[in-house]
């Protein structure tokens, strides 16, 4: 779904800034599986090139709200977490097809493509959004649960949902670790901001340093160990070793980049091998005809491994 250049334009010419702007040219960006990413190339006196995000209808983490996410945007904006600047959001899916937001175009690779991507860099930025005050950063609108309780387990319902909406609620690997994890979701813990998708490439590079963090769709005030779990799966489907969690080096890197030991990190693998499995099936349902990086039959044997802890 790329809308065409005549269509957005009279959109963006009431934007301050954009009143004699042409739009020559919009391209999807590859990759991912976000709500729908596009380059604008403009003419005229303003900035040269935007970037155009639609709300994606169907995919891995529906249900998807890009109005939401511009919020969540405009609100980092106050803080230390680097994010594109917010240039204007459209509800009325009337105008474009879908609801959309316009941000700044960041001209930077991501962690996947920088040459000076540094993992350190990368890992400092994850506990700076962790420790951003999302209150007085006006970001309870994203909902704050009576405590990180509440929210694992409001996280393992969304998750069920997917399920429902991929066809896989009947796969007994997935229903027993549902079942599994909601025995043990954890007592402890703290709430903070987490980005909910700290793949690397939602981190682009210059210099070295992260100068933009960017897909915010699943943004949450949670357990901030729900985003390091997912860093912990991804690196076993990459091929890391299966061992103590807290000593695998994410982890590591992160209690140093924080300065607080993040606690028990098990039930946070286990819950993100699990989502995962959930997301091959969304992604063979609605990836476009791309297959999933990872096999499910490995995603499955690592979850039992990180299952098996729990018990």
């Amino acid at each position: 779904m790329v809308p065409r250049p005549g269509d957005f334009e009279p959109w963006l010419n009431r934007l301050p800034g954009f009143g004699d702007a042409r739009v020559a040219s919009i391209t999807p960006v590859d990759g991912g599986a976000s709500n729908i990413t596009c380059r604008a190339e403009l003419l005229g006196s303003g900035p040269r090139t935007v970037c155009l995000r639609l709300q994606r209808e169907r995919g891995i983490f529906e249900p998807y709200d890009v109005i939401r996410e511009g919020r969540v945007i405009a609100a980092l904006a106050g803080t230390a977490v680097p994010v594109p600047r917010l240039l204007g959001m459209e509800p009325d899916p009337a105008v474009l097809g879908a609801p959309f937001i316009v941000l700044e175009w960041v001209d930077a690779p991501h962690m996947g493509l920088a040459p000076d991507a540094d993992f350190d860099a990368f890992t400092r930025m994850v506990a700076r959004i962790h420790a951003v005050d999302w209150a007085a950063a006006g970001l309870a609108f994203l909902g704050v649960p009576r405590g990180p309780r509440e929210a694992l387990e409001a996280e393992l319902a969304a998750i069920e949902r997917r399920m429902l909406a991929f066809g896989c609620a009947g796969e007994p690997m997935l229903r027993e670790g549902l079942a599994r994890l909601r025995a043990a979701v954890p007592a402890d813990g703290r709430l903070a901001l987490c980005q909910g998708d700290i793949n690397v490439f939602n981190y682009l590079f210059r210099g070295g340093e992260v100068v933009a963090v960017v897909d915010w769709e699943q943004a949450k005030i949670s357990d901030p160990r729900m985003d390091i779990g997912q860093l912990l799966a991804l690196s076993h489907l990459k091929g890391a070793p299966f061992g103590p969690a807290e000593r695998m080096p994410f982890a590591v890197r992160y209690a140093a980049a924080s300065g607080r030991d993040p606690g028990d990190l098990r039930w946070f693998r286990a819950a993100w091998l699990w989502q995962l499995g959930v997301i091959h099936y969304g992604w063979r349902r609605y990836g476009n005809g791309s297959a999933p990086w990872y096999t499910l039959e490995r995603a499955g044997e690592l979850l039992e491994m990180a299952l098996a802890e729990l018990a």
